[in-house]
């Protein structure tokens, strides 16, 4: 009984492995030669081959009774994808006759399939709009059924996304669900090692895109700084679109309408980065350059995406138009180095770099829809161990890397002249405040507040009282510019007003006119003079500027050429009497010309209604309405030959 046992256990053992060997996963045709798959080592196996195929669309394809044995028999991922629209795939598979846990992994375009098993369409995946269309992926598709089964798969692939999810893509493979979960791991894990590089390269681009907008917002001068930003920005985002959308992490409409178009503009801010760096302006000739390159985007994308063109065309295009720029730039560049402009040679290197790697990798896109291997190797990724790399990615990273260091020492450079330029600024303001506040008390008789609020570091406005032979000599002023020229020309002024000896304004206004055209600046300068004698007499002479309000009142007076203007210049005086209280308001244009956000301008009525207020109190509502230039006010109180004090406020 033992033995018999023992040997009923064996025979069973056998049947069993006998059933095994023949319950194989083998296509229909293959069938009667089940024994070349003794075993299933790995729990899957390839489905690639003996499928049936057939273009156009019936639903009664799909049906297990559908007689297909006039239809050509291929092998998945071998063929041509030379044609787009629909087409559909059958192929007979033997599975257990007691029901076991399995599922298809199928690798194609997400989006451009349906799968039918045994005639009936499973709920996923499913045909989606081409927007959505992902290039190849991994998708697991569980499958019950026994027996002899029919898997089916109705494609639909739109002429925008042929040239990534094409015939050839699909693949199938069957198993228990452990192997298939564990063959997606590694076809994704797959897809993913080919970004795992890039996206920090581009990552890296982006952060230090930012940080030249920083630059840039620091120093707003300096627009190489933007368009550097700009440059970088665009090159990181394209990319990493670009990346994750052959990863299939996104789909190709991402890379099409967005990643695409970022080449022509960031080859637009390639032309304005270069220019601006070597402080040029962008020729009317390379102003052209940049619309065309604006045109492929606009027009040619759309009809590319529903297949009214080539993408091989269109890519051919992006090579053309992106080629003078990658290769004339650098020759202008070394024409400007030739010719002096030693920072010129810095960016050669550089502006070789990513442009010629992006026309590589077009290049291989062209060679690949050619059918031209020799030509698609130039775009082909770089192994790197279990990684790879992509040209252009080494491209960009190379181009950070050597523009990094060309910006750092043209930052230095100029964070040095502004340095030195600000160290400049500073004396001269320093200069202009002693000269300013070097204004002598005029007349024991009078009370003056001046108030003097310059736009910017150094200004062009200015005022100087003097006594002399007993007699008070107030004179203000603008200069024409702005900053340290018109600081210089102020100091000038103030200089040549302290070694006059007289106070009679005609003479004042003709010896200042005459010292501005012998200088060889140029320059001019509006000017009004006032002489106050101690029984309140008051001469005025002015030069081309506002007249002086009394007791708030504008007086009347003829304006007069400004000094520097023209030789020999005729002035008038105009002489008034003032009495004990009276007030002269003396100002610049600083004042009328103060502009709201709104644009709206301060005024004359305005500055008339509170002409009678303290020189500090005008000033503070002009600066507070909206300063625009520099604001200059000195009032001026008659109080009588007995006034005890007198005051004088200098800066503000």
């Amino acid at each position: 009984m033992r033995i018999g046992a023992a040997l009923r256990a064996i025979f069973s053992i056998l049947l069993s492995a006998v059933s095994l060997a023949t319950l194989t996963f083998a296509p229909a045709e293959a069938v009667a030669q089940a024994s070349r798959f003794p075993a299933w080592p790995d729990g899957s196996l390839s489905l690639n081959g003996g499928w049936r195929t057939h273009t156009g669309d019936n639903p009664a394809w799909a049906q297990p009774g559908f007689d297909d044995a006039a239809w050509p028999v291929i092998t998945l991922g071998n063929q041509d994808a030379d044609s787009a629209g629909w087409r559909w795939y059958r192929l007979s598979v033997d599975l257990p006759a007691q029901p076991a846990p399995l599922a298809l992994l199928i690798t194609g375009g997400d989006g451009t399939y349906e799968v039918y098993v045994n005639g009936r369409r499973l709920p996923e995946p499913a045909l989606r709009s081409s927007l959505l269309i992902t290039l190849p992926k991994a998708r697991i598709v569980p499958v019950s059924a026994t027996g002899r089964t029919e898997i089916a798969l109705r494609t639909f692939v739109p002429p925008t996304s042929m040239f990534l999810a094409d015939r050839g893509a699909f693949r199938v493979l069957l198993g228990t669900p452990s192997a298939i979960e564990h063959a997606q791991r590694a076809e994704q894990s797959g897809r993913l090692r080919g970004i795992a590089i890039g996206i920090p390269i581009h990552l890296l681009l982006f952060l230090a895109a930012c940080a030249f907008f920083l630059l840039f917002w620091y120093q707003r001068e300096r627009r190489e700084y933007m368009w550097l930003g700009l440059n970088l920005l665009l090159a990181a985002l394209g990319t990493i679109l670009y990346e994750l959308v052959s990863a299939g992490v996104l789909p190709f409409s991402a890379n099409w309408f967005v990643s695409v178009p970022t080449v022509y503009i960031w080859t637009i801010a390639q032309i304005e980065f270069t220019f601006s760096f070597v402080g040029r302006r962008v020729t009317r000739g390379w102003r052209i350059y940049e619309l065309v390159l604006l045109l492929p985007p606009v027009f040619l994308a759309l009809p590319a995406w529903f297949g009214l063109i080539s993408r091989g065309l269109f890519n051919v295009d992006e090579i053309i138009m992106i080629m003078p720029a990658a290769v004339v730039l650098p020759v202008v560049l070394f024409t400007w180095y030739r010719r002096g402009n030693r920072e010129a040679g810095w960016l050669i290197l550089p502006s070789l770099l990513p442009m010629f790697t992006v026309a590589l990798n077009d290049a291989g896109i062209v060679g690949s829809y050619l059918g031209w291997k020799w030509v698609v190797v130039l775009g082909d990724s770089i192994p790197l161990g279990i990684l790879s790399i992509e040209p252009f990615d080494i491209g960009d990273l190379l181009f950070l890397l050597a523009i990094g260091i060309v910006m750092f020492f043209r930052f230095t450079r100029v964070s040095r002249e502004q340095a030195r330029a600000a160290a400049e600024l500073e004396a001269a303001q320093r200069v202009q405040s002693l000269l300013l506040h070097s204004a002598q008390n005029p007349a024991s008789s009078l009370r003056i507040d001046a108030v003097y609020r310059p736009a910017q570091e150094v200004g062009g406005d200015f005022f100087h009282t003097a006594q002399i032979a007993g007699i008070a000599r107030v004179v203000v002023g603008d200069v024409s510019g702005k900053g340290l020229g018109a600081a210089m020309l102020v100091s000038a002024i103030i200089g040549a007003l302290d070694s006059m000896h007289h106070a009679d304004p005609l003479a004042v206004l003709r010896t200042l006119n005459q010292l501005l055209l012998l200088r060889q600046q140029g320059g001019f300068a509006t000017c009004l003079c006032a002489s106050v004698s101690p029984d309140g007499v008051v001469t005025l002479a002015n030069a081309g500027h506002l007249s002086p309000y009394r007791n708030g009142e504008e007086i009347p007076l003829d304006s007069g050429l400004p000094l520097g203007i023209a030789p020999a210049t005729e002035y008038t005086e105009t002489t008034l009497k003032l009495v004990p209280g009276d007030t002269l308001t003396f100002l610049s244009d600083g004042v009328v010309e103060a502009q709201s956000p709104a644009g709206e301008l301060f005024g004359f009525d305005r500055t008339c209604a509170i002409s009678m207020q303290s020189a500090g109190q005008i000033a503070a509502a002009a600066q507070a309405f909206g300063q625009e230039d520099d604001i200059t006010v000195l009032t001026l109180q008659y109080c009588g030959k007995t006034y005890p004090e007198t005051s004088l406020v200098g800066l503000d």
